[in-house]
């Protein structure tokens, strides 16, 4: 009994800690909010995603929505965005980089002012990523249920998906629905929950091709069903040139582009391979660096369908393990992804942890300890430490979640690739 006593009290020591340790993360990122928006106001830099998004949905209301991937017509209304913080607030070009369908979610807005617009959009995605993680929580023990939640409320993607007004949220709510629906074998439903995916597309590279391996053709239909709505919906909206300088704007971030500021596309602070061949550029040849890079995505990516087929072989293949083990594989081996579209992890590894298969203190590793980053990078400025200019905590955040990132795929896929096939 008293060996009872004592566990319960530990766990009771470790709640509270939690929950102070959250407290004061909340506070220090209210904050840095409220501090950069004091210091470089709106648009210029916090808020420069919604600024792209906001801008494109003005010009398509001025000129038509063949208009929103034409800088000569989106960088005026960016640059009033911008002069918001003062005349002399600088102002890169942000492209629009999303399908036209998608410019729809910020249409309304711009009927509204544009710091009220931002403040509603940074509103609906907190209500985006409460509505997509509920269903997930709820089998929790109600006393963990909010601790979990003010995790991944404030951890550092869902702290810089709102710092920047990005689009991670729905995203989020689509692999939410995705797994809720995957769970319940309602295939074809979750399936056209996919279709948000195409917000980012380099997010399906690998799990489009793992639903094949598998056999889930009904899922890959609903996919099929609302992927086509998408693009059909864009196609009216934009027409045929449309589509084509969207592609060329994505595409665009893969390659150099003319009209893009490297910052823009921030290669060096990424989470994956790239900003690492970006980081030792210049201390190899560019030959053998940039065909190791290559090499470590493939032998990334390269046990991911591996999983989908020994998985599906075993029964095994609505898996949570194995959908973590695809993601990280994403994140990691794609040529394009940013800290804060991690967001995207949350609804798995909330699932893994109550199903007992990933360890508690792996999560609040990876909720927890790129948060701290920003409030690091500011203690050590205050203490003289020589730092380099410009972009420190983004470029932490993306070598701690490549880390991690990789640990977690290990985890994940290992189990599956030692499954023996049926002679």
């Amino acid at each position: 009994m008293s060996w009872r006593k004592k566990e319960s009290g530990n766990s009771s020591s470790l709640a509270r800690a939690l929950s102070l340790a959250l407290f004061a993360l909340a506070l220090l990122e209210a904050l840095y909010f409220v501090g950069g928006l004091r210091v470089a106001g709106l648009f210029p830099i916090i808020g420069g995603d919604f600024r792209a998004l906001y801008a494109a949905a003005q010009a398509a209301r001025a000129h038509g929505f063949g208009a929103i991937y034409q800088p000569e017509r989106t960088l005026p209304f960016q640059e009033t965005l911008c002069r918001m913080a003062g005349p002399e607030a600088p102002c890169v070009f942000i492209p629009m980089v999303f399908l036209p369908a998608f410019a729809l979610l910020v249409l309304p807005l711009t009927f509204l002012p544009p710091d009220v617009a931002f403040a509603l959009w940074s509103v609906a995605s907190l209500l985006l990523i409460f509505l997509a993680l509920r269903p997930i929580l709820r089998p929790f023990p109600s006393p963990e249920r909010r601790p979990l939640l003010a995790l991944m409320l404030l951890a550092y993607p869902s702290f810089m998906n709102l710092l920047w007004g990005q689009v991670n949220a729905w995203l989020l709510l689509g692999l939410a629905r995705f797994q809720v629906d995957q769970e319940a074998r309602a295939d074809f439903r979750s399936g056209l929950w996919l279709g948000w995916l195409l917000l980012k597309p380099q997010t399906l590279v690998l799990l489009l091709p793992g639903l094949a391996l598998a056999g889930r053709w009904k899922t890959l239909m609903g996919f099929g069903t609302s992927a086509g709505l998408i693009l059909l919906l864009s196609l009216a909206l934009s027409g045929p040139s449309g589509l084509r300088e969207w592609w060329g704007w994505i595409s665009g971030f893969a390659a150099p582009h003319p009209a893009l500021a490297p910052a823009v596309v921030g290669a060096e602070t990424m989470m994956n391979w790239r900003a690492l061949g970006v980081w030792l550029d210049g201390a190899l040849p560019d030959a053998p660096l940039w065909a190791g890079i290559g090499i470590a995505m493939a032998l990334t990516a390269l046990p991911v369908p591996i999983a989908w087929r020994r998985a599906r072989e075993a029964g095994e293949d609505r898996s949570t393990r194995l959908l973590i083990g695809t993601l990280t594989a994403t994140l990691t081996a794609s040529w394009h992804a940013h800290a804060h579209t991690a967001m995207i992890l949350m609804p798995s590894l909330l699932s893994a942890v109550r199903e007992g298969s990933l360890p508690r203190p792996l999560l609040l590793t990876w909720g927890l300890l790129p948060a701290t980053l920003p409030f690091g990078v500011i203690l050590l400025e205050a203490m003289r430490v020589p730092l380099p200019e410009g972009g420190v905590v983004s470029f932490l955040a993306g070598r701690l979640f490549f880390a991690l990132h990789l640990i977690l795929l290990g985890w994940a896929i290992t189990p599956f690739l030692q499954v023996r096939r049926h002679p």
